[in-house]
């Protein structure tokens, strides 16, 4: 195939360095751009899948999600770089609950984990959308608990997103909205390449599952809180039934940027390689909508920043 560029965010750990791994492992053409906030952890990263796959194709860049104008910035380096033609997009990166104690906000005033997991990625998929050909595939990181089992302590609702960009409640009904978030772009975004578009562009969510194997629930706080935390977690892993681990579930995300047979899949839900339903609330097309404008407004996305109208 024609060397194809894949961007990558949260690629130095976890379940992006996994994904990257499987992406470069597919086909020596893919270029993998990994987006981290620190570039020191990036390029070790690089250098680490480098001698595991014996895969010199990849570039380390840095995108700090909770700041727009880095998004910004990465956008404009990355129009610039000599790379090859964007073809994926993998919007992995994210906060958990237990990753910002208290209520703190971005540089740009926003609650951080909407911030970060959804207004970050909303605005990096618009821009990076003027720079992609004319087929090209985009993944939106999502999960389980976008749609929590009746005995969980959290219920997911949703009002607007002003009441999310600048909430003061718990931090994992904050997680777990944001992952609804995740789904109503993906959605929306969807609809609106097919409907104002004739680009073979899909877009999917991918639920990766309990990743026992990651830090990216490790609790904060003193030794008595993390140790609660921990024991709490590990119980509703159980319960919930989605355990798995980084290296399977990476595979599988990798899967829906370099599978051929996936290549019009699009504007679905994807459990750890398999279509699933999401939430009947994931399906509300007045909140993408309303999402997907409020987040225009966000971030100060204009239409001539992205291709639709």
């Amino acid at each position: 195939m024609d060397t194809k560029t894949v961007v990558i965010t949260g690629g130095n750990a976890g379940l992006g360095y996994q994904c990257a791994k499987s992406v470069a492992l597919s086909d020596p053409d893919y270029h993998v751009v990994l987006a981290c906030r620190s570039s020191a952890r990036g390029e070790a990263a690089a250098e680490a899948l480098q001698a595991e796959t014996n895969h010199s194709n990849i570039t380390v860049m840095e995108l700090d999600l909770a700041s727009l104008a880095s998004v910004r910035a990465f956008c404009d380096t990355f129009s610039r770089a000599d790379l090859p033609p964007l073809y994926g997009v993998v919007c992995n990166a994210g906060i958990s609950a237990a990753g910002v104690p208290g209520v703190p906000r971005t540089a740009d005033g926003f609650e951080t984990i909407f911030a970060v997991n959804h207004l970050g990625h909303f605005l990096l998929a618009n821009l990076l959308l003027n720079q992609m050909g004319d087929s090209g595939r985009f993944v939106f990181v999502t999960s389980d608990l976008h749609n929590p089992p009746p005995f969980f302590p959290v219920k997911v609702t949703y009002s607007n997103a002003a009441a999310l960009a600048t909430g003061r409640g718990p931090g994992m009904r904050a997680y777990c909205t944001s992952k609804l978030c995740n789904l109503y772009c993906t959605y929306e975004m969807a609809r609106l390449l097919s409907d104002q578009t004739d680009r073979p562009i899909t877009v999917n969510a991918f639920n990766p599952g309990a990743m026992s194997d990651t830090g990216f629930a490790a609790p904060t706080g003193n030794a008595l809180v993390r140790g609660a935390t921990r024991a709490f977690g590990a119980v509703m892993g159980k319960l919930i039934g989605k355990q798995g681990t980084s290296t399977a579930s990476g595979a599988a995300l990798a899967k829906l940027i370099t599978d051929p047979a996936l290549a019009t899949t699009t504007g679905t839900y994807i459990d750890r390689g398999a279509q699933a339903p999401s939430s009947p609330l994931s399906h509300d097309r007045d909140n993408a909508r309303e999402l997907w404008q409020a987040s225009m407004n966000m971030t100060g996305l204009r239409e001539s920043d992205t291709i639709f109208h």
